[in-house]
């Protein structure tokens, strides 16, 4: 392998800055303060290029990791695609662990060249870990499984997303009892075993389960022991950091908590976005770690 798995260095991180706060990058040119549009007025990426990169810098303290939405850039074609590109490269050169939100799903070839994409090292689209849909199955995630493996990347399946719309399809019973979410946490579990580290006794494929789904998170963390989670929902979402405190492991780890809307758009910026934004990361890192999560 090229690097440490990703989830040890997760970990470290985790317990060299004593959090385990995600932070969420998702840049909406209709929601920027004025101190990045000022004097870019109609670059757009130069907006979001330093969209992302301050938020890298005024969390720095408070994260384990950053979550960029693809979404976000790709909405502004090649441009936002170049600043996506800009901010990846930002954060390697500051030691910053990126998860990239692509949320990539495909068959065959298909999928390995998404994988090439994204967790081949060197790439442009280069990220530590990604999240992947696992609707397509078991040979759809494979490839991923494959590639992570090989480079020390992760992987986050969504299992149970903290979206109201969710049990829509993942609530679905299934042939043989439960539900369908619960089989794709068994099939998260099978895939990861082989590669569960012996350092921190984490597997490179994680699973996404939001923290809007309280009961959902303790089954999950129960049944998945080696499987590192990524728990969305805290904030904007409506989730409490008491709801998330079932994602974590006894000993604090196997667990982050993603918070994006709540920390990079602040309410009460009082006029000073970047005081506001600092703020609010060290305030949902605290409570997390009140809740009972001991970083």
């Amino acid at each position: 392998m090229t690097n440490a798995p990703f989830f040890d260095r997760l970990e470290a991180r985790r317990r060299e800055a004593e959090t385990t706060l995600c932070v969420g990058i998702d840049p909406r040119l209709e929601r920027m303060p004025p101190e990045i549009t000022r004097g870019r007025e109609g670059d757009v990426e130069a907006i979001l290029t330093a969209f992302g990169i301050e938020i890298l810098e005024l969390t720095a303290a408070d994260a384990a990791c950053w979550k960029p939405q693809i979404a976000f850039f790709e909405a502004h074609g090649l441009p936002g695609l170049r600043a996506f590109v800009s901010v990846l490269v930002e954060a390697r050169s500051r030691g910053c662990l990126i998860v990239a939100d692509v949320k990539r799903g495909d068959i065959g070839s298909t999928a390995s060249a998404y994988a090439k994409a994204f967790l081949e090292p060197g790439g442009d689209l280069e990220a530590d870990c990604i999240t992947v849909n696992p609707y397509l199955g078991r040979d759809a995630l494979q490839p991923f499984v494959d590639a992570a493996h090989k480079a020390g990347k992760g992987l986050y399946v969504l299992v149970k997303t903290s979206n109201p719309g969710a049990v829509d399809l993942q609530d679905l019973p299934v042939d043989g009892g439960g539900h369908l979410y619960e089989r794709t946490a068994a099939l998260v579990h099978e895939l990861g075993e082989p590669t569960v580290s012996a350092d921190t006794g984490l597997a490179c494929v994680g699973a996404v389960v939001g923290a809007t789904y309280p009961r959902d998170l303790v089954a999950m963390r129960e049944r998945l022991p080696a499987t590192p989670l990524l728990i969305p929902g805290l904030g904007a979402q409506g989730a409490s950091p008491a709801d998330v405190v079932a994602g974590f492991r006894t000993d604090g780890s196997g667990g982050v908590v993603n918070a994006s809307r709540s920390i990079t758009y602040p309410t009460a910026s009082d006029g000073d976005w970047r005081t506001a934004v600092t703020a609010a990361a060290r305030q949902s890192r605290e409570d997390i770690h009140a809740a009972g999560i001991h970083a």
